[in-house]
């Protein structure tokens, strides 16, 4: 006989369960006297165990067995008028549950919950209140809840209600990691392993839940990331700390091991190029050195990282197929690491020495043959039906070398070219046959031309102040015009050069949505704004220079309107000034921009308080002994204003522009001294107008620039030249005649890797009067500083000069002691013994500026963090005196002076010290941080000048010996006037500063 499987394993136990009771019931019953009734009392509600912690099993017996206990169901009550019997408790059988008066579920109720809501948790299961009770359903939310990933422990329980049944869900929460931290990191930073989690999505965080996955995920991770710096026999462990009542602390240990690095690479199997050209093209783990060097290409080591060497296997192949070895390829490669170092020879900042590990690895290739290009075979062009654009896009005719890098180069300029006319889904399929035993290749090119699309709107987000207008009329296309690509990457380098917003990358910037109905695309611009506004307030006190306060604002976004306003006061002992500016960059909606700036500027020149801030000392009371009318003081007015317009070019970066400025200068005198000084020389005894007269410099300036730089605060790509010449002359107004030509070169590109950026700056400029006048000596060039050649004094750069003037020196007798004379005060009679002195030529050294000056920066910029960029400079110039001319002397003054001294023969021209106008250089390291709030970088340099002017300036001697009564007269006043000047300049120089140098 054979029985029928049971369908559910769950029917079994329950009959089991039900049956089991009466059968012992009704055995008691028939063999003893049935007990005194008894108080039955509800037993307490059982634990149901966790469905997910045994799997049933099949019995083996024909009679089944659970694999796993049930939990309690009620059970068939008993015959009427029977009792239970007492059953021994090792032998007892449940009870029997207490049934609710409805079979549905009248609540459901959560315990041991701490961080995780009930009214969550309830949500999460499909059972509801008022719903029939089943245990299925049960089932069911128990995995829905585990599901969760919020418990260690899950199971159920039920209790009879007055309505229903009561389910109560117990659970274990899972602890929180309160803390995480790193013990054994040396190669990596903190925050670099939290930047490399959150790229790889770990998930791991403070005050989130314990989960063993995202920890053993965390290990991986970090692992990798050790290995990728050179630590390939890294361990990472992770160490759980119980904090109570339900949280923990995790401290990941890392043994980082030796750090590994390429020892040696060698190649199998090359016999048309040599290693050093492989390893060239071998990016990642080739070492660090001088590019093309024959001694110097392979300096520092690369840390190994096995994941480079595939690409870098990659990149091999790819350098043999560009040089038509079609078919070459990597056939292997091995990676042995080895000992090396910790001998006892070593070459500082060359060759350590040190102990450690090496990867030596071997590449074995096979390079084949070189292929030529046999014929070329063109399918699916429709739009353009001419097969000499795409042989001229390759760059390849029949029988020239196949090349693998002219034919992707070919690709890109075919698909800008087909973007320019809307196809954006412009797609190339080559297909290269090599003919049988030859060195030939067939190419067939088969192009997808896609659809062409036009553009139906163009929206912008982001833009919460710049009006849409701003954005709309720098686009190079506009709405119902073909979608033309390259005039889109225009439009966004116009955008990037406004500076208003974060760098755009046409990529990432663009959303292009397509209609393949209507061939229209949709274009939605998102931007991120950066700050406009600038806000400044300085100020300071001193004893000796007095107090100033200031002031400034500025705007490169005025309302949103693109305009530009700006505001710079000062007021103090010293200066006072006022500067406003604005630009307008569309005026009339039109592309023609104009603006102005206004300025007002004193300044009180007091001869003691200036040499008391050169000299760093107190020197008020010393200089008012000479007499107050004896001091040179003055004060400097000058104002003016510039107005300036310029158009662009149609379809380019170019624009003309033309600028007119007016300028009065004025000096009022405040002592007799000053007077006189200002009486009988003009621009420090030059020929020029008198400063007390004023100085009115009446400028127009044409010029012509070009810029294709891609942002005016953080260039990386592009280059400008911009070229003017400023010219002055009576016939506008003033009565300064110059000419004063300008022009300025700046480059960009991309440096050794993508991050990188070369920036090379080149500036000339030329001063020159006409019509017998001379430039005004503040016109002329000074350099020095952070503007130019950092690694000296600002404005410290300039030609040194000697001027003819004339000078006092004391009457000494033949033995070197002060000749003195009687003198008789014809007020009181009194008389006294007064030092005798003698006026003698000579001549005064003065600082004229120079008329040609020409500088060079290079730079070679590296991000290092966020903000902050490390850049290796190098800057060169010369400031000259190319013109003498413009160093004529005033006739009156050198005519007064011929008189006074005959014998003198006072040159009318300038005497300039040669040495001064020497090239100066200076090298270094700049770090630059670029602030948002001012939209321009703090930087801190270092510069080494290899080229300075270190000498001691003679001065020219006017007197001889036949000035002198004696030889001890003579010679003092040689040590007074003729006395060698040092003049050595900084070696080096350590500054801050906010700004670019360009």
């Amino acid at each position: 006989m054979t029985f029928p499987r049971p369908g559910s394993l769950r029917e079994v136990v329950f009959c089991f369960l039900v049956c089991f009771p009466l059968f012992i019931q009704q055995l008691f019953a028939q063999q003893q006297p049935a007990p005194a009734p008894q108080q039955q009392q509800a037993p307490p509600a059982q634990k149901k165990n966790n469905p997910f912690e045994a799997i049933p099993q099949e019995p083996d017996q024909p009679k089944p067995l659970p694999a796993k206990p049930e939990p309690a169901k009620p059970t068939a009550p008993p015959a009427r008028g029977a009792q239970p019997a007492p059953q021994p408790p090792p032998q007892a059988a449940p009870p029997a549950v207490e049934r609710p008066p409805n079979d549905v579920i009248q609540d459901i109720t959560f315990r041991n919950l701490r961080r995780v809501s009930q009214d969550l948790l309830k949500n999460t299961i499909f059972t509801k209140v008022g719903d029939p009770y089943d245990e299925e359903a049960i089932d069911r939310d128990l995995i829905a809840l585990w599901n969760t990933n919020r418990f260690n422990d899950i199971y159920s329980e039920r209790e009879a209600g007055d309505k229903g049944w009561i389910i109560r869900f117990v659970v274990v929460e899972r602890p929180v990691i309160r803390t995480f931290d790193f013990d054994g990191l040396k190669s990596v930073q903190k925050s670099e392993v939290l930047d490399r989690f959150k790229e790889r999505k770990v998930g791991l965080s403070a005050e989130s839940q314990y989960d063993p996955n995202k920890i053993q995920h965390a290990r991986n991770v970090l692992a990798e990331f050790l290995a990728e710096r050179g630590h390939q026999f890294a361990t990472v462990d992770a160490e759980l700390h119980q904090v109570p009542p339900s949280a923990l602390t995790i401290v990941f240990k890392v043994d980082e091991g030796p750090k590994v690095k390429v020892n040696r690479i060698t190649f199998e199997g090359n016999k048309v190029f040599n290693d050093r050209m492989l390893l060239r093209s071998m990016v990642n783990l080739h070492a660090l050195g001088i590019p093309h060097s024959l001694f110097f290409e392979s300096l520092i080591p690369k840390t190994f990282d096995a994941s480079k060497l595939d690409e870098d296997q990659e990149r091999l192949s790819g350098f043999y197929q560009d040089q038509g070895y079609f078919t070459a390829h990597v056939t292997g490669s091995t990676v042995k690491v080895v000992d090396t170092g910790g001998g006892h020879f070593r070459l500082p900042l060359v060759w350590s020495n040190k102990q450690g590990k090496g990867a030596n690895i071997d590449i074995s290739l096979e390079e084949g043959r070189q292929y030529h290009l046999n014929s070329l075979k063109v399918e699916g062009m429709k739009f353009i039906k001419t097969d000499l654009l795409v042989r001229r896009a390759l760059q390849m005719q029949d029988g020239d070398v196949f090349s693998t890098a002219k034919l992707r180069k070919g690709y890109e300029d075919l698909r800008k070219l087909y973007g320019t006319f809307g196809f954006m889904d412009f797609v190339e399929d080559p297909d290269p046959v090599a003919v049988p035993n030859t060195d030939k290749i067939d190419l067939t090119l088969t192009f997808d031309e896609g659809k062409q699309y036009f553009v139906r709107r163009i929206d912008f987000s982001g833009n919460t102040t710049t009006r849409d207008k701003v954005i709309r009329r720098e686009l190079q296309i506009d709405e119902g015009d073909i979608y033309n690509t390259n005039l889109w990457d225009l439009s966004i380098l116009r955008l990037n050069q406004l500076g208003y917003f974060e760098t755009l990358k046409a990529e990432e910037a663009t959303q292009v949505t397509k209609d393949t109905k209507t061939d229209t695309v949709d274009i939605t611009l998102k931007v991120r704004e950066r700050a406009k506004n600038s806000i400044q307030l300085q100020g300071g006190v001193s004893g000796i220079a007095g107090s100033f306060v200031g002031f400034s604002y500025s705007t490169n976004n005025f309302l949103g309107l693109g305009e530009t306003l700006g505001l710079n006061t000062q007021l103090g002992t010293r200066t006072a000034n006022a500067t406003l500016s604005f630009t307008e960059p569309y005026f009339l909606d039109r592309p023609l921009q104009v603006g102005g700036t206004i300025f007002v500027q004193r300044f009180n020149y007091d001869q003691a308080r200036e040499a008391s801030i050169l000299s760093g000392a107190n020197l008020i009371p010393l200089y008012q002994q000479l007499g107050t009318q004896n001091l040179l003081n003055y004060t400097t007015n000058s104002h003016g204003f510039t107005l300036f317009a310029s158009y662009p070019l149609k379809r380019s970066f170019a624009r003309l522009g033309l600028s007119y400025g007016f300028t009065v200068q004025t000096v009022n005198t405040l002592t007799t001294a000053a007077q006189e000084y200002y009486d009988y020389t003009n621009f420090l005894g030059f020929n020029g107008p008198n400063a007390l007269a004023g100085i009115t410099s009446s400028t127009i300036t044409p010029s012509y620039t070009y810029n294709s730089v891609n942002s005016p605060i953080n260039p990386s790509r592009g280059r400008s030249v911009s070229f003017s010449t400023g010219l002055s002359g009576s016939v506008l107004g003033g009565n300064v005649n110059e000419v004063n030509p300008v022009l300025d070169v700046r480059y960009f590109r991309r440096g050794f890797k993508p991050t990188h950026v070369i920036a090379m700056h080149l500036s000339g400029r030329y001063l020159t009067g006409y019509g017998g006048k001379v430039a005004p000596p503040f016109n002329r060039f000074y350099m020095g500083g952070e503007n130019d050649i950092r690694g000296f004094e600002i404005w410290g750069i300039s030609p040194i000069a000697y001027v003819p003037s004339s000078g006092t020196v004391p009457v000494l007798n033949s033995d070197g002691s002060p000749r003195q004379q009687r003198f008789v005060d014809p007020s009181t009679g009194a008389v006294s013994l007064q030092a005798v002195t003698q006026t003698v030529p000579n001549y005064q050294l003065v600082f004229p500026g120079g008329d040609m000056s020409t500088y060079a920066n290079f730079e070679y910029r590296i991000p290092v963090f966020g903000p902050v960029t490390a850049a290796l400079f190098f800057d060169a110039g010369i400031n000259r005196i190319v013109d003498t001319n413009q160093l004529q002397e005033n006739p009156s003054r050198i005519l007064q002076l011929q008189q006074q001294f005959p014998e003198a023969a006072y040159k009318s021209k300038a005497v300039v010290a040669a040495g001064t106008q020497a090239l100066r250089s200076s090298t270094g390291l700049e770090f630059q941080v670029l602030m948002p709030v001012v939209n321009a970088p703090f930087r801190v340099y270092f510069a080494y000048n290899p080229n300075t002017v270190r000498e001691n300036l003679q001065p020219p001697i006017a007197a001889d010996r036949s000035y002198f009564p004696n030889n001890a007269t003579f010679n003092n006043a040689v040590a007074t006037f003729g006395q060698p000047l040092p003049f050595f300049e900084r070696i080096t120089m350590f500054r801050f500063t906010v700004g670019r140098t360009f």
